[in-house]
């Protein structure tokens, strides 16, 4: 009953949210959209090679190894023991800040001295950095062909909760999206957007998922499942395991209830955007994943600035 009752409130909070109707699409779009409703997942590739995009690679390089805007704290694997932290290990290291610091596994902003050294003494396997409140990459986490096909997919007009950029690096333990999962966001409603900022192949950490798995009833019963387990399942030859090998500037669109994992890079680095839409709801006011100030907002269309709460915009 408690359920029923969510999903009524969660219903109502969506009445008036216009969206893309599916016979408003152009006919690249349209077929986008039957992609993403057989397969689960549909590639963009309209912004590779584009100066625009350059210019905000750039940008997100100079963020992280110049103005070391990342948040911390953040995994130390250079501090991890084998010994100590073997349950940890076991879990994924899917544990509370607390546990990770009552064991010296962090490092915070004043150990920072340089990107460099962040590196060498720290080896984080992710480096995580806010969206920057700056219309130009709002524009790139609310594309209008995404959000046209996102809108018809859904039958409404949802809102980003989430908007970030990770760095992943090669690194020794598994730490959680590692791992094969389906997201649990949100029961019924879910979509998110791989943004690539660097080529992507499989040395660098390509993204994997399983085409098709969103209506499986297969590997819901734990949280994480191993490779051998997804290869025996779904092996490479069957078509259904997919893996992203794309340029910078590519956007992937996936409904993350169904079965993915990230790819752990073999040398350098990857950073990927995040971009994850669920229904505007009552029930997730305050539950802020980032911020953002009324200039940027007011620099973007009505459609995008839809896509905005009210409570995540600062003045």
């Amino acid at each position: 009953m408690m359920n029923k009752g969510k999903e009524l409130i969660e219903y109502f909070s969506r009445i008036g949210r216009p969206y893309t109707k599916e016979f408003a699409l152009n006919s690249e779009l349209k077929n986008k959209l039957k992609k993403l409703k057989r397969d689960g997942y549909v590639t963009f590739d309209h912004l590779v090679g584009t100066e625009a995009f350059t210019i905000l690679q750039n940008k997100v390089k100079s963020l992280y190894e110049k103005d070391l805007a990342f948040k911390t704290p953040c995994l130390a694997q250079n501090h991890i023991d084998y010994d100590r932290d073997a349950d940890f290990i076991a879990r994924n290291f899917l544990v509370t800040a607390e546990e990770l610091k009552s064991r010296n596994l962090v490092f915070n902003q004043e150990d920072v001295k340089s990107y460099d050294q962040v590196v060498q003494d720290f080896a984080p396997s992710t480096l995580t950095l806010p969206i920057p409140k700056n219309p130009e990459f709002y524009n790139i986490w609310l594309d209008q062909d995404l959000l046209q096909v996102i809108e018809a997919y859904m039958g409404f007009t949802p809102i980003l909760r989430e908007a970030y950029i990770r760095r992943n690096f090669p690194c020794q333990y598994t730490v959680m999206n590692h791992k094969w999962h389906r997201d649990t966001n949100h029961r019924h409603h879910l979509l998110k957007a791989f943004i690539f900022f660097t080529d992507c192949d499989i040395e660098t950490g390509a993204h994997h998922y399983i085409a098709g798995s969103v209506q499986e009833e297969r590997f819901r019963e734990n949280r994480y499942f191993e490779d051998d387990e997804i290869e025996t399942a779904y092996p490479l030859k069957s078509g259904k395991q997919i893996v992203s090998t794309v340029p910078a500037g590519t956007i992937i669109l996936e409904d993350t209830r169904g079965l993915h994992k990230a790819g752990i890079p073999k040398r350098d680095f990857r950073d990927l955007g995040f971009a994850v839409f669920v229904p505007g709801s009552v029930l997730q006011r305050n539950k802020s994943y980032y911020n953002t100030n009324r200039e940027t907002v007011n620099a973007l269309t009505p459609q995008q600035q839809l896509y905005i709460p009210s409570y995540n915009i600062t003045s």
